[in-house]
Parts: structure tokens; C-alpha cells; sequence
């Protein structure tokens, strides 16, 4: 599977018989070799930068075999939740009457979510402000994107139907990014009362 040709898909060139021919991706295709490795990047970048910029308090607080509990569990909520998004999108898909399979909602799910993946690698770059940007202009891109795969995947070509499908679609994935943060959280929160709960015995 090459990667790039998935946004063939959000293309009217995919309208072309050329395009036309080449398959879909199954969801076992897009899982293992598209989203897996696009999910690792946020995780190695997050326990690089805190090992190499923050080394004190890396030694200090954040011991190696924390910082992997919690880069794991970002990992499976990032799966996790992507899957969710996808199920929900087939299912929300009904409001403008149309009964996608579960492959094209998760086809769309993970090139919206492909921006939000690469904003990543900025995070070598020690500057909330840039990073504040670089985030926010992925977030355009990842609406845009969804837009475009409602319009090419899902074949919906209504303006209304267009627009009220795709706005669903992006709170939908807006509380999924909630999700992830918020369990993120919760994890380190559980991990530090486990800490010291082990400490006190």
C-alpha cells in the first residue's frame, strides 16, 4: 500500500477510470501500515523531547519506565479512539442518508488525522508559540480534509448535506482528541498514585 495514493481518494482525480481501478485499502492495510506508524511519531516525539530538554527532571520525576507506560497509552487511545471515530462517522453518515462501510469512514478518519500526527516532529522546536500555530493550521487542514472525503469517498455532493455531515464529523473527532488528552491525564495521575502508593509500603 503506498500511503500517498490514499489521498488520491480526496481527489476528483479518483472520478477518473485510471484512479478508478486502483483498490481501497483494507481496514487491516490502513491499521498496520498507515495509522500504526503515524501514531508512533507523537509518542517517541513526546519521550525524546522530555528526555533530551528536560534531562533533571527526567532523572528526577520522570523515570524512563514511566514515560513508556504513558507513550504507550497514548499509543492505544490514539488507535482506540480512531476506530471509534471511524464507527461513529459510518453512523452519522445516515443523517444525510447514505450507508458508508466501515473501510471508507476509517479511510477518511485517518487522512483527516494524518496533519494532527506530523505537527509531532515540530515538537523538537522549543517554542509553545510556534507549535501553538503549527497545531492550529493542522486543524484547518484536517477540516479541510474531511470535507473533501465526505465530498470524494462518501459521494456526497448536496451543499447542505456536504457541510452538516462534514461539521458532525469534526466535533465528532474534536471530543475524540478530548478523549485522548484527558486519558493521557488520567494515566500519569494513576501512575504517580501507584508510585507512591509502592513507596509507602
Amino acid at each position: 500500500m503506498n500511503p500517498i495514493r490514499l489521498f488520491h481518494f480526496i481527489s476528483p482525480k479518483h472520478l477518473q477510470p485510471t484512479v478508478r481501478k486502483v483498490s481501497k485499502p483494507s481496514v487491516s492495510q490502513l491499521m498496520l501500515l498507515y495509522v500504526l506508524p503515524l501514531s508512533l511519531i507523537p509518542c517517541v516525539m513526546m519521550y525524546l523531547r522530555l528526555y533530551h530538554h528536560y534531562p533533571k527532571l527526567f532523572v528526577d520525576h520522570l523515570p524512563g519506565n514511566r514515560l513508556l507506560m504513558v507513550s504507550a497509552e497514548l499509543l492505544f487511545l490514539q488507535l482506540g479512539v480512531l476506530l471509534l471515530m471511524a464507527w461513529i462517522t459510518q453512523n452519522l453518515a445516515e443523517m444525510v442518508n447514505i450507508k458508508p462501510d466501515f473501510r471508507d469512514s476509517l479511510l477518511i478518519m485517518t487522512i483527516a488525522t494524518t496533519p494532527m500526527w506530523l505537527t509531532s516532529l515540530f515538537y523538537i522546536v522549543p517554542s509553545l508559540s510556534f507549535n501553538v500555530v503549527v497545531h492550529a493550521i493542522a486543524v484547518l487542514l484536517s477540516i479541510l480534509l474531511v470535507y473533501r472525503g465526505v465530498r470524494y469517498i462518501f459521494d456526497v455532493r448536496e451543499r447542505g448535506a456536504l457541510v452538516t455531515l462534514s461539521m458532525a464529523i469534526v466535533c465528532t473527532a474534536g471530543l475524540g482528541f478530548a478523549v485522548i488528552l484527558i486519558g493521557s491525564l488520567i494515566s500519569w495521575e494513576a501512575i504517580e498514585q501507584l508510585q507512591f502508593a509502592v513507596q509507602k509500603m
